[in-house]
């Protein structure tokens, strides 16, 4: 509905001209009785239709309002427009989802309808005043898209303020993690160098010759030496793995990196479009 609803706003200047011209007096039922109406018809949905005439009712400090069998009541009230004397006015709104229209009974009490036939004045009157809501209705429903359209604006705004915080943060990520990468980058090379000595060490030990006594010492350095060379190697080949995982965190770093920026884009692109939309609307207000 809302979709349709800007388009139906955007098209406006053409639907008006026809407002003034579609008030007519009609019947309909009421308490299963047929009774005389003036309708019109407005190219708002029945929610805009019935929140502009109630907001109207309550600016003019004319109170009631209260819905019974789809009829929404006013007791004993005075609208100068068409009355100088109270009487009871109801409002009945047929909603076509993207379209309404709207009926007015008027009543001087008792259900003592009022028509073209018995209160031509009045009816005539009715008649010019229910046109003359087309205005009501067009402001009240850009006022509410406005509104919604704001409100839409303001979350992508956060929207964009959180991208933007992550896409900080993602660049800090990735820094590290090529800091990261550069020492664990030298450490490699330290091990390496490290490994290849304790193993050299370790061939010298194992070229060693003696005496029987000399050789229990031998195999004591010997085993100690490999012991040494399983470290160095460990070391060396954790510091590999390390590398590997840098790399894949930095490609997963830069994936999210592309990711958030196409979406700030987006966001941006998003809210551009909806500032445009509101200055049309606002536009379009300030023309009624």
């Amino acid at each position: 509905m809302k979709k349709t609803l800007l388009t139906l706003l955007t098209c406006m200047s053409l639907s008006s001209l026809l407002v003034a011209q579609n008030a007519k007096e009609t019947s309909i039922e009421f308490n299963k009785k047929s009774q005389p109406a003036v309708s019109a018809d407005f190219d708002m949905p029945g929610m805009i239709t019935e929140g502009a005439i109630k907001k109207k009712m309550k600016d003019a400090k004319i109170k009631g309002g209260n819905s019974k069998d789809g009829f929404i009541t006013y007791a004993e009230v005075i609208i100068p427009e068409i009355r100088a004397e109270k009487m009871d006015v109801y409002f009945k709104i047929e909603d076509k989802t993207t379209s309404s229209t709207l009926y007015m009974l008027t009543s001087k009490g008792y259900e003592n309808f009022m028509s073209q036939a018995t209160d031509p004045e009045v009816s005539a009157k009715t008649i010019t005043y229910i046109t003359s809501l087309k205005k009501d209705i067009m402001t009240y429903g850009y006022n509410d898209e406005i509104a919604k359209q704001t409100e839409k604006q303001e979350d992508l705004e956060k929207d964009l303020k959180k991208a933007v915080k992550k896409g900080e943060s993602l660049v800090k990520d990735k820094a590290q993690t090529e800091s990261n990468i550069n020492k664990n980058q030298n450490n490699i090379g330290n091990l390496k160098a490290d490994k290849e000595s304790q193993q050299k060490t370790l061939d010298f030990v194992r070229a060693k010759t003696g005496t029987v006594e000399q050789m229990n010492s031998i195999k004591k350095e010997i085993s100690k030496q490999e012991d040494a060379v399983k470290k160095a190697t460990k070391k060396y080949e954790s510091a590999l793995e390390d590398a590997d995982d840098y790399k894949k965190d930095l490609e997963k770093t830069n994936t999210n990196i592309n990711e958030n920026q196409s979406e700030q884009v987006r966001l941006k692109g998003e809210i551009e479009k909806v500032k445009s939309l509101i200055a049309d609307l606002k536009g379009k207000l300030s023309a009624l």
